[in-house]
């Protein structure tokens, strides 16, 4: 006698095992970013360094040193927090920066996302309500989203934030955690003024609120920063730093700063995650730091990256001035422009395809709308100021090309006046 035929399932094929957080996954802003990145275009959406003013030497030296004075242990499993060693080079990097630390609070991770995500997710259940401004960085948008959480944004621009809108947004209920990038913001460019930031730190106090403070692009200024919100209210603040932007993205070095509670928490479920940091990576950080490398890397690395953002600004200024206007960064890698008629960003975007030029619009930045005008944000980091002159260009013929098609169009479609 044959054995019974297994039943044949009647649903999609992984449907019944999706979990609540796989189902919220539609894909990412950052698999396009870095999709584009693989291309021939002149890419103004990845918001990547320029790999030809990566360190190799320095990095190579550092990891010589680190081999060989500490030897295979640099190569084993070590402590979740990071090496005691280099998170004390750490603590003397921020204090430099102004945040308030010591090495007991601070946690080595891989890249400042995985800092964010650790935070989020021992704070945010689904339904509760994450407030951040709007614009503000998509993949950090994308996680909360993740998570169950309902975004509430705030209004940013060049003069900051609202504080009476943030004290609105933050006695929503379930309003749990706030997200700021504070200084030279993805996608704008622009700080938080730094008459807002003890006001934003009574704010988490008097709501019983948790601050993600973003300063991933801390070490890329062309200005010198406010000191961060966290100074001014330490437990309610974690504190996010990389040397990413600086160094290399690929040696995911990230700093999470948060009061031992938290620390202690993000520690165990990091564990769970990806056990510890990187030794060797986190031991090289360490040796570019206590041996002064880093530093003295800085000044020529931001030099390099103001001629760029002035090569943008310059260039946006001969084939957009009347057409958009845009943002001035005092760090970072970005400008944000802003176009000076209803124009539909993606269809400028596949305009811009066409002619070899790749950007991101403003409504990957946004939820809830709160954009006027159609936006792009476009990075100078990645390219030399001649191939931004050229890709600028290629990008004010097309705007130019699609605001008079539209103006035509309008024109065509209103009523003829005076007939009977």
């Amino acid at each position: 006698m044959k054995p019974a035929a297994a039943p044949v399932p009647t649903d999609p094929a992984g449907l019944a095992a999706w979990s609540a957080v796989a189902g919220r996954l539609t894909g990412s802003t950052m698999g396009d970013v870095l999709r584009w990145g693989a291309g021939d275009a002149i890419n103004f959406a990845g918001g990547f360094p320029d790999e030809r003013l990566f360190p190799v030497e320095a990095v190579r030296t550092a990891t010589d040193t680190v081999l060989t004075r500490h030897g295979n242990k640099v190569l084993q499993y070590g402590s979740a927090a990071g090496e005691p060693w280099v998170r004390e080079a750490v603590t003397e990097h921020l204090l430099r920066r102004g945040v308030t630390t010591d090495a007991g609070s601070i946690l080595l991770t891989s890249g400042g996302q995985q800092a964010i995500d650790l935070v989020t997710r021992l704070y945010v259940d689904p339904g509760d309500t994450v407030v951040t401004t709007s614009p503000t960085y998509f993949a950090a948008l994308e996680l909360f989203e993740a998570a169950g959480a309902r975004v509430s944004t705030v209004r940013l621009d060049e003069r900051g934030i609202d504080p009476e809108e943030l004290d609105r947004a933050l006695r929503q209920p379930r309003a749990k955690l706030l997200y700021l990038v504070t200084d030279h913001q993805n996608p704008m460019g622009v700080n938080i003024p730094s008459g807002q930031r003890p006001l934003i730190a009574e704010m988490l106090r008097r709501h019983a609120c948790h601050l993600i403070e973003d300063d991933v692009f801390a070490d890329i200024r062309f200005v010198r920063p406010a000191a961060p919100i966290q100074p001014f209210a330490p437990e309610r603040v974690s504190y996010v730093t990389s040397f990413s932007k600086a160094l290399s993205p690929g040696m995911r070095a990230g700093v999470l700063v948060a009061p031992k509670d938290v620390l202690q928490k993000a520690a165990s479920l990091r564990e769970n995650v990806d056990v510890c940091p990187n030794t060797l990576t986190q031991s090289v950080v360490g040796e570019l730091l206590g041996s002064g490398v880093f530093h003295r890397l800085l000044p020529p690395l931001c030099a390099a990256y103001l001629e760029r953002r002035d090569a943008m600004l310059d260039a946006l200024t001969r084939h957009l001035e009347g057409r958009a206007h845009w943002t001035e960064a005092s760090g970072g890698f970005f400008t944000w422009v802003t176009l000076g008629t209803p124009t539909d960003p993606e269809r400028l975007l596949q305009s811009a395809v066409r002619e070899g030029v790749v950007f991101l619009s403003g409504s990957r930045f946004r939820r809830g709308g709160g954009a006027e005008l159609p936006e792009l944000r476009l990075t100078f980091a990645r390219l030399e100021p001649r191939e931004i002159e050229e890709g600028i260009g290629r990008l004010g013929q097309c705007v130019k090309a699609l605001m008079e098609k539209d103006d035509g169009a309008r024109v065509a479609e209103a009523p003829v006046r005076g007939r009977k």
